[in-house]
């Protein structure tokens, strides 16, 4: 057991005690533990001329938390909820380059005894470019293909990062990721997504990835299955209240999910995801879902 949170196992310590060393516990929770961006990227693109613009409203909870790798739950912190609305756009720049953006609009709040303030305020935007560098088509129809994703995150706020209720972590990253991706002639895929992101502030750079597999089982209707895995090099663990700056903790996080899309017409597409949290390190046990409206502009 790390030695830093053996003060969270003193004997029946006062409720205004727990309250306070759990409020501050919970404050880096929020920095990773619900990310709006639930899966990673795939290899297709939208073709020249074309966008596709996707609306989406996203619920995410937990009650229990990791501090370090020690997994707990307290009344102090009790259960946080975030919801967002979020605006993701890609436009075909050509049939080789997507440009796209992407925003949110936060709400946190916690049910917790520390009376925690809820958060409203706009929160990250990422811009970002997906150029195909290389594509094969084989003889049975099936195409392989690489990208580049380069792309930047900003804050578009100075919102809260260093509460219960942090809506994010307040700082720029530069993202330098490759997908790549196997797509059978039956339109079944595999995509992987992978980099380093450049993290400029207190949190340590990190590498993600971010696997998906999906296929059309009818007429008009996707589904996927991801796993996405976040490791961040380097941090703190949570401590005892007053010893570190939340946002500088190692944050790690392995999530799992499902996803549907459903296409009405060829202007317009109904989406929904499900999330769950396998195992992390300083971050939320996180459950939640998204739906959402896709609008296919040609």
């Amino acid at each position: 057991m790390n030695h830093s949170f053996t003060f969270l196992r003193s004997a029946r310590p006062s409720l205004a005690r727990l309250v306070t060393r759990t409020s501050l516990l919970a404050s880096a929770m929020l920095l990773v533990g619900m990310s709006t961006a639930a899966q990673g990227e795939t290899g297709f693109l939208r073709g020249k001329g074309k966008t596709d613009v996707v609306v989406t409203y996203t619920n995410d909870h937990y009650r229990k938390f990791w501090a370090g790798n020690d997994k707990m739950k307290s009344a102090g912190v009790g259960r946080v909820t975030r919801q967002s609305y979020s605006l993701y756009a890609a436009y075909g720049l050509n049939d080789q380059i997507d440009l796209i953006v992407k925003g949110s609009y936060i709400k946190s709040d916690s049910s917790g005894a520390g009376n925690a303030p809820t958060e409203r305020d706009w929160q990250d935007l990422t811009l970002s470019a997906k150029w195909r560098l290389w594509e094969r088509t084989y003889e049975n129809g099936s195409e392989l293909s690489l990208a580049a994703l380069p792309g930047i995150k900003l804050p578009m706020t100075d919102y809260e990062d260093n509460a219960i209720t942090a809506i994010g972590d307040g700082q720029t990253d530069l993202q330098f990721r490759v997908v790549g991706m196997y797509r059978l002639a039956n339109g079944a895929f595999a995509a992987l997504e992978s980099g380093y992101d450049r993290r400029n502030g207190a949190p340590k750079d990190e590498v993600p990835i971010n696997f998906t597999i999906g296929a059309t089982v009818v007429k008009g209707l996707t589904l996927s299955a991801f796993i996405s895995d976040v490791d961040s090099l380097g941090g703190t663990d949570i401590g005892p209240p007053g010893t570190n700056y939340f946002p500088a903790n190692e944050e790690d996080y392995t999530r799992t999910g499902l996803s549907a899309y459903y296409r009405i017409n060829e202007y317009l597409g109904l989406t929904g995801t499900w999330r769950t949290t396998l195992d992390g390190k300083n971050t939320g046990d996180v459950e939640g879902f998204s739906a959402g409206v896709v609008v296919n502009v040609l």
